[in-house]
């Protein structure tokens, strides 16, 4: 190589650097990187999660047969019966053991909530007791509306049914192939139960007793006076078709009843409605505004002052007895009450049933605390633009 050649060679090499590409393999490595620490901490946080699932299936696995002792029989009984009526297959331990978890899980949290907004103690232990106890009132509440669910759906199809088990025998069919014929699909529950008892008799057991031991697993009073009927003609060998038929009348004569009753008073329904979700509201928005607007009033003039400064027995003015913040807490209190009872009326005037009342709980309660905080948004909107110290 030449000195030329020699020359030249440095000059060749940094001539082919080049910053753009550089620049574009950096960010190239500095987006591997972020991306190899991001899969890497989902990666982490799904083993966590499944560490955290894996535990939870351990302790459901061991809770049941720890408390299974502790639990009295009488309790353990009636709760599994409650939980046949309501086609919920789980034991009663694992129910319990289930709402034990999640009721210790919302009390903590309900206590760290109330220990960040620095909640005297005792508040926080009284909204502690009321997490703890509402989780396990929930659970049995949602058990109750399973079983009423299910017997609403049962004795809605059980005129259905019977019209077509009392055609079936009067068409010649026996009462074992006239139940089988019954159980349709598009009939849900009561037609599980009917396979049930052919299922049943199909192993020995006799049909009246199969038909006895259905009463078993529906809580329904109709279901009971419906059975004992038909194995009353059964055994007495009469006109099996035509009770059958006259009770399939009665039943749906019932039905329309209900919901005669149930239109005549939608009004009384729609004034409950009206009263917890606008009247009471409305109200207590309208109410809060003058106190808040009389109390900022009186706290900017220093009323104690001007009563101190007037002339004897010309003015005597006092701060108001009630601060806006506990009229606050006592409005957004007495609007859940209201909601709550509200809503089990409802129930009562609908279906005759308190139970039915719970599922509109959440709607009355958000309703009513929406038209609450509007109607204290526009009026504080208002009157601040009226209103100046």
């Amino acid at each position: 190589m030449t000195e030329d050649d020699e020359a030249k060679a440095p000059a060749q090499r940094t001539l082919t650097f080049n910053p753009a590409k550089y620049i574009a393999e950096l960010v190239i490595g500095l987006v591997n990187l972020v991306m190899w620490a991001v899969n890497l901490i989902i990666r982490l946080f799904l083993k966590l999660i499944k560490v955290i699932g894996s535990s939870i299936r351990r302790v459901m696995e061991f809770l049941p047969r720890l408390i299974s002792n502790y639990i009295p029989t009488r309790i353990s009984n009636w709760l599994n019966q409650q939980l046949i009526y309501a086609n919920v297959e789980m034991t009663p331990e694992e129910v319990i053991s289930v709402t034990l978890i999640y009721s210790v899980v919302i009390a903590a949290t309900t206590y760290i909530i109330t220990l960040l907004m620095s909640a005297s103690p005792v508040i926080s232990a009284a909204a502690v007791l009321v997490s703890f106890l509402s989780m396990w009132a929930l659970s049995f509440i949602l058990i109750n509306m399973l079983i009423t669910n299910r017997v609403n759906i049962i004795e809605e199809a059980l005129p259905d049914v019977l019209s077509i088990i009392a055609q079936n025998i009067s068409a010649g069919m026996t009462s074992y192939d006239a139940l089988w014929s019954a159980a349709r699909p598009e009939f849900g529950p009561l037609a599980m139960e009917i396979q049930g008892v052919a299922k049943a008799s199909l192993t020995g057991i006799p049909l009246t007793d199969a038909l006895m031991g259905m009463t078993n697993h529906v809580k329904s009073a109709k279901m009971l006076r419906v059975v004992r009927l038909i194995i009353q003609g059964m055994k007495s060998g009469g006109e099996l078709h035509k009770v059958l038929q006259a009770v399939s009348a009665d039943i749906r004569r019932e039905q329309n009843l209900k919901l005669q009753m149930a239109a005549e008073t939608s009004a009384q329904v729609i004034f409950i409605l009206f009263a917890v979700v606008i009247g009471a509201p409305l109200l207590f928005g309208v109410s809060y505004e003058f106190i808040n607007i009389f109390s900022t009033m009186m706290t900017k003039l220093n009323v104690q002052e001007l009563s101190k400064n007037a002339p004897q027995g010309m003015i005597s003015m006092k701060p108001l007895a009630v601060s806006p913040q506990f009229f606050l807490t006592y409005s957004l209190c007495m609007l859940i009450i209201s909601s709550f009872f509200g809503s089990l009326l409802i129930g009562i005037l609908r279906t005759g049933n308190i139970t039915q009342g719970f599922t509109t709980i959440p709607g009355l309660m958000a309703g009513s605390l929406a038209v609450f905080t509007v109607v204290r948004y526009v009026l504080d909107v208002f009157f601040s633009g009226m209103i100046t110290f």
